[in-house]
């Protein structure tokens, strides 16, 4: 029997393998491209400003109509981030890594219950 801090071992050996896969480094790249880009940062300042306005409204239980406008803004502003390059190419690499995440987890799920059950989940194609 395996004790946990030696899964929490080979758990971290899986994590580094995952550090050097393509779509972790692309995202890295994307990020730090994102990052160095002006307009998106500030575009990104206002959405966030936005964002914590529009939540304040709604914490005090303010009537929509009241700040429509807001939300108005926050949809024209969300529709000129996605018209930035860098935006774009972040987003994809943050698909690309949150389907590569995912396909790890399904597939040491499947493998688990395989073990558990002593039966072939019928998956073949590691998204399952």
């Amino acid at each position: 029997m395996i004790d946990r801090n030696e899964l929490w071992a080979e758990a971290d050996e899986l994590a580094d393998l995952i550090i050097q896969s393509p779509e972790v480094i692309h995202y890295q790249e994307a990020e730090k491209a994102l990052k160095a880009t002006p307009k998106a940062q500030a575009k990104m300042t206002q959405l966030r400003d936005l964002q914590e306005q529009i939540a304040e409204y709604q914490a005090r239980k303010v009537p929509f109509e009241h700040y429509k406008y807001l939300m108005r803004d926050m949809e024209s502003l969300l529709a000129e981030l996605e018209t930035i390059q860098e935006v774009k190419t972040f987003q994809g690499a943050q698909t690309a890594l949150n389907e590569l995440l995912q396909t790890v987890s399904n597939q040491l799920s499947r493998a688990v219950l395989e073990r558990v059950t002593g039966e072939d989940s019928g998956c073949t194609s590691g998204d399952c």
